[in-house]
């Protein structure tokens, strides 16, 4: 998949396109994206996904930026598992955020796409303030000659899948429910920073993983089962929190990746948290913490399962 920053017009044929944050990456996300890239294969055109840089709330909000679900890389890889050719990135600026729908649109979909089809949620706003909707998108396609098709919502029990209610459940360490409308593991990357050992002191060697984007929404302080991409696939157990039998003050991200025997500092790792197997505690003695060290990659194994051969 090609990545575009959008300051001009690209070389792109029978667009098909679709805009969005995209944050998440979520089943919602994913209903739009699978039409995108039908019509794009029926047309033998491509399959066009806009997004911003930054999240467009760190700009309009400064004072109060937003936490993220997926990294800029973490969702340029989900889009590319889905199918889109090209993701095209405007960067967000004041000056972006203050244009109309119109011209938003006459700029990047028509100018530098020139889109043949533009696809959209049901509840998909666009323009200053959002202040453009569907109907909006319909109009501006008769008036600039692309058509317009809108998804439906995608839904989770009564309600339809959003990136709120993802923020909601990650923020709580619901992974597994998080899960269901993710379509997948909850994904977490970073490069390994040299720790202090703990980890290798106990007989269990953990990974301190800096997350690549500062903004990046991390879950409820806990342990949990996850898949491993180093980039080979390894099943892990992660701990999230300030590891408080030893009187830890930083919280830490650490993955302890079973089976696996190397060097992993300065290396990328990507994380896919699929569930959560307990809320962080104090143990009375390294002993016992390791006890429960054992249990939790018993476990970590159990849950991933054969889940380690589908990314």
């Amino acid at each position: 998949m090609q990545t575009r920053t959008l300051e001009q017009t690209l070389e792109v044929e029978n667009t098909v396109v679709t805009t969005g944050t995209f944050d998440g990456v979520h089943l919602g996300h994913r209903a739009v994206i699978e039409a995108v890239v039908t019509m794009a294969r029926a047309r033998s055109g491509s399959a066009v996904a806009v997004t911003f840089d930054p999240h467009p709330r760190a700009v309009i909000h400064p004072d109060d930026p937003p936490v993220v679900l997926t990294s800029m890389e973490e969702k340029r890889r989900r889009l590319q598992d889905a199918g889109i050719d090209m993701l095209a990135v405007i960067p967000f600026t004041r000056q972006v955020q203050i244009l109309s729908p119109e011209a938003f649109v006459s700029t990047y979909l028509v100018t530098y796409l020139d889109a043949k089809v533009v696809v959209l949620g049901y509840d998909h706003g666009f323009g200053k303030g959002r202040s453009g909707d569907p109907d909006t998108m319909r109009a501006l396609g008769h008036r600039f000659g692309f058509d317009v098709a809108i998804v439906p919502p995608t839904m989770a029990g009564e309600r339809p899948v959003s990136s709120s209610r993802l923020r909601d459940l990650i923020r709580e360490g619901r992974i597994d429910e998080a899960r269901e409308m993710l379509g997948g593991g909850y994904p977490v990357s970073g490069r390994v920073a040299p720790g202090d050992g703990r980890g290798r002191e106990l007989g269990y060697p953990t990974a301190n993983i800096v997350p690549d984007d500062t903004m990046k929404l991390l879950p409820a302080n806990g342990v949990y089962a996850a898949k491993a991409f180093v980039p080979e696939p390894y099943a892990a157990v992660v701990n999230l929190g300030v590891r408080p039998t030893f009187n830890g003050k930083s919280r830490l991200l650490e993955a302890h990746l079973l089976d696996f025997c190397g060097n992993l500092y300065e290396r990328k790792i990507s994380l896919e948290l699929v569930d959560r197997l307990r809320g962080e505690r104090r143990f009375p003695d390294p002993e016992s913490l390791i006890a429960q060290i054992h249990k939790d990659g018993q476990r970590a194994r159990d849950i991933i399962g054969q889940a380690l051969a589908v990314r």
